[in-house]
């Protein structure tokens, strides 16, 4: 029997979508607004994440990591009901459909928040956590209601391209949120004192989020029954996605705390900071691939295939490089940022950077899955990536800690979240099939490769010259992916030209 499909507009006939070329360059301005607000707003997040760990130390940080990027955040994914995806898919093409179901998800939200906050609380006391973490967490589950509704208010704006006072909104509750934290840190308050700006932050942006939608949009807080049912049933696949995609970050992190102890975790944390800062641009892909491909893909299904396929390209062309430099400069970045405190760190992060390109290429393939009416393999494959994630985690967090001493446990978490993704990226890639890739790409690709591995041995040959070689295997691997052709700098002129254009339409190139 097929799977069924998430489709739910197939009752209601789609607008007329714009022509191809002018809707490719309103998303792509759309991606540089915010693009520019999230360089902002990021930069503000990675001062903050990498001060906390030299401020606090590695058992402070593991605590409030475990807190923050482990425990509530694997909870709380239940109270996200999938809506995010959802309304990117729909509401880009029904406006009217949001005001159906916002009010009666939001009521859905709080009550599931409710049980929630009681259940960590019980489990947490069962578990014999000190009260000054309880507290950090209650404040933390707050948040994560508010996040969770902030969600789905910038994802009706996103899927409107109404995104200017988004961007602007971004920056503001940021600055709260890192001003906040940083006034913390400077003061010396207890670990639950973070816990409050990081709330206040999402308050400020649910307020100005609900009036950008009622303004732009015409969102409308009423609770419609069938409006609700419509969009849970509709959004099922991504729910069950989402809860399965808690396993492979916050569930290793959740895991690593109770197998182990807060310092893997806040070695681990460490790592993954660093390493995060590579994902700095997953978010606007998100906001932008589901609608764009969405129009594309009720355009033509050569327009889906040529932007499917330049945008893998696109990807492991901007993912590969700053992967490749953050494993072999570990140590590196490590000992600059956080001190000798955090060394063991190194190997972690060492195994954790090529985890976000392989993440780079399963957002991609998830967003054609998604827009193509296979919700479901998607949902099916972060069931595998999730059981197999927890197994791992399971299975080889204690021994690795018995067998490489500290930092053990951190790295058996590392390494179970990459065979995760190695997984996921396989069976999604299989699932889009020659969509996905063509002689081009795969081309391009294979040179990447190749320039990468010359790379990884120039700088292994040149390891008498310290951090000094990082800078010659960068000129190196510029040098040769422009050399080999596996980037083409005509290409990306041709790319900064068509932002330029603004609303001007352009040809689309062949597949």
């Amino acid at each position: 029997m097929s799977p069924p499909n998430p489709d739910t507009s197939a009752a209601a006939p789609p607008s007329a979508p714009p022509p191809a070329a002018l809707d490719v360059t309103t998303s792509m301005r759309n991606a540089l607004k915010l693009g520019g607000s999230l360089m902002v707003t990021y930069g503000i997040a990675m001062t903050v994440r990498l001060m906390l760990p030299r401020v606090l130390g590695p058992e402070a940080f593991g605590q409030f990591n475990w807190a923050s990027e482990g425990f509530t955040a694997v909870f709380f994914v239940l109270a996200g009901l999938g809506l995010e995806v959802y309304i990117r898919k729909e509401v880009a093409l029904r406006p009217h459909h949001a005001s159906e179901f916002f009010g009666g998800t939001l009521l859905l939200q709080v009550l599931l928040a409710i049980g929630l906050l009681g259940a960590m609380q019980g489990l947490m006391h069962l578990e014999g956590k000190p009260a000054h973490l309880k507290l950090l967490v209650l404040l933390l589950g707050v948040y994560q209601l508010f996040f969770r509704c902030n969600g789905t208010l910038a994802a009706v704006l996103h899927a409107r391209e109404k995104v200017d006072g988004l961007s602007v909104a971004n920056i503001a509750t940021k600055c709260v949120w890192g001003g906040g934290q940083l006034l913390v840190l400077a003061l010396g308050l207890p670990l639950p004192w973070l816990g409050v700006p990081i709330l206040a932050s999402e308050l400020v942006r649910a307020v100005v989020l609900y009036r950008l939608a009622r303004r732009h949009t015409g969102l409308e807080l009423r609770v419609d029954g069938r409006g609700t049912r419509s969009a849970l049933t509709g959004a099922l696949p991504f729910f069950l996605n989402e809860a399965a995609l808690a396993a492979n970050g916050p569930m290793g992190v959740f895991l690593l705390g109770f197998l182990t102890n807060t310092t893997e975790v806040g070695w681990y944390g460490a790592g993954w900071n660093l390493a995060g800062m590579t994902l700095m641009a997953a978010p606007v892909l998100t906001w932008v691939m589901i609608p764009l491909l969405s129009r594309a893909s009720a355009h033509s299904p050569q327009e889906l295939d040529r932007l499917t396929r330049r945008t893998l390209e696109a990807v492991l062309a901007f993912s590969i490089p700053l992967t490749l430099a953050m494993g072999l400069g570990a140590d590196v970045w490590i000992g600059v940022v956080y001190g000798e405190a955090f060394a063991p760190a190194a190997a972690v992060l060492r195994l954790q950077a090529p985890i976000l390109t392989l993440t780079y290429v399963a957002m991609v393939c998830a967003s054609v899955l998604t827009v193509t009416g296979k919700g479901w393999w998607v949902t099916r494959t972060s069931v595998v990536s999730m059981v197999l994630n927890s197994t791992l985690n399971l299975t080889l967090a204690r021994p690795f800690l018995a067998w490489f001493g500290p930092v053990g446990g951190a790295c058996a978490s590392a390494l179970a979240l990459f065979t995760c993704e190695a997984v996921t990226v396989t069976l999604l890639v299989s699932a889009v099939g020659r969509r996905a890739f063509d002689r081009q790409s795969l081309t391009r690709l294979g040179k990447t490769l190749a320039v990468c591995a010359v790379v990884t041995g120039a700088h292994l040959s040149l390891s008498g010259l310290g951090p000094v070689r990082l800078a010659v295997g960068a000129a190196l691997y510029l040098f040769l992916v422009f050399a080999t052709g596996a980037v083409r700098l005509d290409e990306l002129q041709g790319l900064l030209r068509v932002v330029r254009r603004r609303g001007a339409p352009v040809q689309a190139s062949a597949a």
